[in-house]
Order: C-alpha cells, then sequence, then structure tokens
C-alpha cells in the first residue's frame, strides 16, 4: 500500500496520533526531564483507574528517570515539576465538541518531595484523564513508555513517538513506510524559525544524533530516504525495523509503589557508598535512628546552602550526623560551626582595634617629632630639610621630588613623608647618643 504523504496543513505541529483528541491539542515544548517525569507516570495510568491517585516515585526509581548527578536529585525533580504546573496543555474535550467545548490545565496539579521516605509525589489533574489515556495510546506496551525515559531530547522522543504511532497504523493497513513533508516534519518536531535552514544542518544536527539515540536505547531502528523536488530536499520517507540488539532493562523500583529502603536513601541521596557501608549503618544504628538523624543532617546542609557555602561532602555530614546521634535540636557541628564564626568576628574586631591603635601611636609619634624639629635651630632644621630633599631623590619619584621643590612641606602626602623622616632621623640620633 503506497504510503500517503503528511503535509504540514494535515498535521501542524502538533503529535499525531490515532486520537482526534490529541491531534487538535496544543501544548508548549517540554524540558528533557519534564518529558521523562510525564512518560514515566504515564507508564503507571491505567485505564480502569476512577481518578488520578497521588502517584509516588521511589528515590531508585527517580534516579534511574532523571540520571546525571545523585547529589542534585531532588533540586532537579523540584525545577521539573516547576515547569510542569506552569506549562498549560490545551485540546477539544471529545463529549461536548459540538459545543466547541475547550478544556486547558497543567501538566500535573501538585508535587511533592518527601526526604524522609525517600520519595517524591505527583499527582495529575483529573480533567486531563481523557487527555493522557490518548497520549499513552502511543505507546503499546509498558516497555515503550520505559525506553524513551532514556532518550536524550526532545527531538529523539518525538520521532520515536511518531515510528511507534505508523507501526501501530502498520497492523492496520499494512504500510512499510510513512512519509512526510520537510516543513511537516519541522514544525512536528518545534524548530524554531530560521534554525537549520539548510537540510544539510538539519540532518547532521537533528536527524542523524536522532536516529543513533533511538537505536541505542529503544525498540525500533529506522532509516529515512530523502525525496527532492527539484534541487531542494522536500520530502522524506521513513521505514523502521525492530531493533535485534535492544533489551529491555526494567527500572528498579517500579511496581513498589515509590517505596524506598533506607540504604536506597543512603546511597542515592547521600553518596554513602559502596552498598555494603549503607547496609552496616543500618544494622549498626537501626532505621529510627537514622532517619531522625538525616533529617537534621538535611536542615543542617541546607543551612549552610544559604550561607553561600560549597558543601562538599553531603555523605560526610550524613555519617557524622547518625554516629554522633543528632537530634531535632542544635547539632554538635552546628554549635561548633557557631562558635567558630563567633571567634572569627571577635578575631576581626580584635585586629580592627589593634589597627586603629597602632594608627595613633603612630600619628602620634609623627606629632611629637614635629614638634622636637620645631625646636630645633634654624641651622639644624635646614640641614634636615636638605637631607629629606636627598631621601626624596632616593626614592626615583621625580614628581614628588619637584613638587617639594615648588610647594615644600604641605599637608597631606608630603607632610605624612616628612613626619616619617623626621622620626626615623631623630630615632637613630638618639640611639648614636646611647
Amino acid at each position: 500500500m503506497a504510503a500517503k504523504v503528511i503535509r504540514k496543513k494535515e498535521g501542524g505541529g502538533l503529535i499525531t496520533t490515532s486520537n482526534d483528541l490529541l491531534i487538535e491539542a496544543q501544548w508548549p515544548q517540554l524540558k528533557i526531564n519534564e518529558q521523562r517525569l510525564v512518560l514515566y507516570m504515564l507508564s503507571l495510568i491505567q485505564r480502569g483507574d476512577k481518578d488520578f491517585k497521588p502517584y509516588r516515585i521511589s528515590i531508585r526509581e527517580l534516579s534511574n528517570i532523571m540520571g546525571g548527578s545523585r547529589n542534585d536529585l531532588y533540586a532537579r525533580f523540584d525545577e521539573a515539576t516547576e515547569g510542569l504546573l506552569k506549562k498549560v496543555i490545551r485540546w477539544i474535550n471529545p463529549e461536548e465538541k459540538a459545543d466547541g467545548r475547550i478544556d486547558k490545565t497543567t501538566w500535573c496539579s501538585s508535587a511533592s518531595i518527601i526526604p524522609g521516605k525517600g520519595c517524591v509525589e505527583l499527582r495529575f489533574d483529573p480533567t486531563l484523564k481523557p487527555f493522557l489515556l490518548a497520549l499513552k495510546g502511543n505507546f503499546t506496551t509498558l516497555g515503550e513508555a520505559r525506553a524513551v525515559i532514556r532518550l536524550k531530547n526532545h527531538y529523539s522522543l518525538r520521532i520515536y513517538q511518531f515510528i511507534k504511532y505508523n507501526q501501530g497504523l502498520a497492523r492496520v493497513d499494512n504500510r512499510k513506510s510513512a512519509k512526510v513533508e520537510l516543513a511537516w516534519l519541522r514544525e512536528y518536531l518545534a524548530i524554531p524559525e530560521g534554525t537549520y535552514r539548510l537540510f544539510g544542518h538539519f540532518k547532521s544536527k537533528v536527524l542523524m544524533p536522532v536516529q543513533k539515540d533511538i537505536a541505542a536505547k529503544t525498540d525500533v531502528e529506522f532509516e529515512f530516504t530523502q525525496i527532492k523536488k527539484g534541487r531542494k530536499v522536500h520530502e522524506l520517507e521513513f521505514t523502521w525495523k525492530k531493533n535485534k540488539r535492544y533489551r529491555q532493562l526494567e527500572i528498579p523500583g517500579i511496581g513498589e509503589g515509590g517505596k524506598a529502603s533506607l540504604q536506597d536513601i543512603l546511597m542515592i541521596e547521600f553518596g554513602i557508598s559502596p552498598e555494603k557501608k549503607a547496609d552496616e549503618l543500618v544494622q549498626e544504628y537501626g532505621s529510627e535512628h537514622i532517619k531522625e538523624a538525616l533529617q537534621v543532617a538535611r536542615e543542617y546542609i541546607t543551612k549552610l546552602r544559604k550561607r553561600g557555602q560549597k558543601v562538599d561532602s553531603i555523605g560526610g555530614i550524613a555519617r557524622k550526623a547518625i554516629e554522633e546521634g543528632w537530634r531535632a535540636q542544635e547539632s554538635a557541628i552546628e554549635v561548633a560551626y557557631q562558635e567558630q564564626q563567633k571567634a572569627i568576628v571577635q578575631a576581626r574586631q580584635l585586629k580592627k582595634q589593634q589597627k586603629r591603635e597602632e594608627n595613633f601611636r603612630r600619628d602620634q609619634a609623627g606629632k611629637d617629632a614635629i614638634a622636637r624639629y620645631e625646636k630645633l635651630g634654624k641651622k639644624e632644621q635646614q640641614v634636615i630639610l636638605a637631607d629629606f630633599r636627598e631621601h626624596l631623590v632616593g626614592l626615583g619619584n621625580r614628581t614628588v621630588v619637584d613638587r617639594y621643590d615648588e610647594e615644600g612641606i604641605i599637608p597631606g602626602m608630603m607632610e605624612a613623608l616628612f613626619k616619617t623622616f623626621v622620626l626615623e632621623r631623630l630615632k637613630k640620633e638618639q640611639i648614636k647618643k646611647k
């Protein structure tokens, strides 16, 4: 059967699915971690669910979903859910389509972080149910939803959805390929106007990396053929096949209802490794002791960061809290920190006081030296002035010498130099007399 060409006017920039609700839906582009959270949540939703309950995700599940450093896992979840709580989806309600009803809501209605239980919680708005069930229809198995969680970017996710949609249609009409206009594909991928305008750039920056990403991380592989109109590429024809190298990896923790072990919290949130060490801490100190100590450790780490201090080892702080048995009252390390800060402030104040006293003594000594100079005879004063000029020449600053010749000893820098010179001179003479 000849493949129908998907043209720009038919699909726009919207996800193509077998559901009219999605074809007419619109939503802002999601960042990669926002997409991963939504896709994972989709894998948990069942058509028979009466309502959307809060879905809990354990810290181990979250680590697999979001990847990257474990140290800032909750912070990245916070950033991703902040985006999901702000981005609005609009779609035509299928039950009241004739009346032109348009529903709109955000991707999730609430998000929570529960460090003490080693999990996070998300809830979808109930209004989203028909929309999300339609979106879930893009994936025929839970494994497909799991696979795309690991895809690198927005382009990989969108093309994977496109391929899976056409695979589904192939079961009905036996299609072997799917043709799309290049303009439609650019809009479908939400590529900004003016970006990758040359097909060569579009191919090297979008299509080739996506092809590699999908082949490495999902159950399908695809090829594409360029179809030209004149000298320009006008259409692309996609073909696909089963990825024989793909092995579906289970995401640890799925089906556990968002529960996390204390060992998971120690290893993933606080970076305590190896697993044997986390086991030893739990066995030696017990769950309740560790939970209370870790909560105090979290509060202490938050305080340090608010003060602008870099926290190099949250694992070290956690272990110290456990071993010293930190409780909800001030921890020993916090008291020590406050005492240290107090000592630093006192040392600074003492240094300032010493500096003020030193400046006062120097100023007073200079005044005394000038008073003694003024009591000298005229000839002795002239000798000192001649020696002072020679001293200025020796400093190597001709401008200062010229200024002295023109203005003499005037208040300011010249007077300060003269006071210092006279003071040192009189000290030397006093030593000679002794």
